[in-house]
């Protein structure tokens, strides 16, 4: 009985350990990506791991063309995630300078200033490895590891069979990657909508050819791929276990990368920092919370986003108003009079400027945002017309 529903059966922990020491480690896209979005020291360890299996690594051809098709995309949101907190400094800074009612030129104010925006540079320096796409440190040590161990690139008929199976695949909810479903209808680029069960097929193919069992360590936390039961994760999809003994007749297992972590560190002398799980769960939480919003506008229709936004544009036009006439107030009853400003209304007026300046700049954005919006539904019923 065993035999027959053994797709259904979880490998006992002996099991593991055995499928771990012989199998092939495979990752996937993200846990590549994911080393440019990490500290130093959790990055660091994780390319340490990753070369101990140096003899049992292989990735597929497809995680390769999408690793290096998004790696410059990567490399530059990170970058501006510094920018970005650097703005959201002097948003706090401002903030201090408005509810303690200081002065922007107060030393405090500089100080705390400095220190802040030492302290940013620092860390940025220490855990910012790549800034650009021509010196890429991580790139030329994934090259080196997976020398030799990547895939070929199959050809047109192949991938073509893959894409049409696909289709009867995503219809019936068979994993994976039927929640990428999608994808391609938003892009000229099937492979973004198909890519991963091409890279399934090519797991399952490398393996039979091979004779291998794999361990598949995944960043994707999604159920086209995870048996996911009252919340909880049990293992990988039944119908995935099933497809690849079936294919192969070898053993599958996934991990999450926090979960490849804590086996890693039972497995071995040379351990993982256990911050480096803290940070993990923590990237896997965020892209939680993005997929969570993602789906909540999912089913908003162009029209119903436009007008939400002209909403929203139309209350940000209505404060940035106020504090003009705020400013103007102030100005006709001090400033055109030639009376200098206590130090209490200046202190006001210049925080309603700061306010008034940071209100405009988003209006600016939404409206940039509110165009967009209207080119595209503009497109799309032309499309629809034809």
């Amino acid at each position: 009985m065993k035999n027959t529903i053994k797709e259904f059966i979880e490998p006992t922990n002996k099991e593991k350990q055995e499928l771990w020491q012989k199998a092939v480690f495979v990752f996937d896209t993200n846990v590549l990506l994911n080393l440019y979005r990490y500290s130093a020291k959790t990055r660091k360890s994780l390319l340490a791991a990753f070369e101990n299996f140096k003899d049992r690594v292989w990735i597929p051809y497809q995680v390769a063309y999408e690793y290096m098709r998004k790696r410059c995309e990567v490399i530059y949101e990170t970058v501006q995630r510094y920018e970005q907190f650097k703005k959201e400094m002097e948003n706090f800074t401002n903030k201090a300078v408005e509810t303690l009612r200081l002065t922007s030129s107060d030393e405090e104010v500089s100080e705390l200033k400095r220190y802040l925006f030492k302290w940013l540079d620092s860390n940025k320096d220490r855990n910012l490895l790549v800034v650009n796409a021509d010196e890429d440190e991580i790139l030329d040590k994934i090259l080196t590891i997976f020398d030799g161990r990547v895939g070929s690139q199959i050809d047109d008929k192949e991938l073509n069979a893959i894409k049409e199976e696909g289709e009867e695949r995503y219809k019936q909810s068979i994993p994976p990657g039927f929640k990428d479903d999608k994808k391609k209808k938003n892009s000229e680029d099937d492979n973004n909508a198909y890519g991963d069960l091409i890279i399934w097929k090519q797991i399952i193919k490398y393996a039979k050819e091979n004779g291998v069992g794999i361990v598949y360590v995944t960043h994707d936390q999604k159920e086209d791929w995870w048996n996911i039961t009252k919340g909880k994760t049990i293992g990988p999809r039944i119908e995935l276990r099933k497809e690849f003994i079936t294919e192969t007749n070898q053993e599958f297992h996934m991990y999450s990368m926090d979960g490849f972590i804590n086996t890693y560190n039972k497995m071995n002398e040379n351990q993982i920092d256990k911050s480096a799980i803290d940070e993990v769960i923590g990237l896997e939480k965020a892209d939680k919370k993005n997929r969570r919003y993602k789906k909540r506008n999912e089913g908003i229709s162009l029209s119903e986003k436009i007008a939400r936004t002209e909403d929203t544009i139309e209350k940000i036009q209505n404060r940035i108003l106020r504090r003009r006439k705020i400013m103007e107030d102030i100005e006709n009853k001090y400033q055109k009079q030639g009376i200098e400003l206590p130090e209490n209304i200046q202190f006001q007026y210049d925080n309603t400027k700061v306010k008034r300046e940071e209100l405009e700049e988003i209006y600016e954005k939404k409206l940039e945002e509110l165009n967009v919006l209207k080119q595209t539904l503009s497109e799309t019923e032309i499309i629809n017309s034809l």
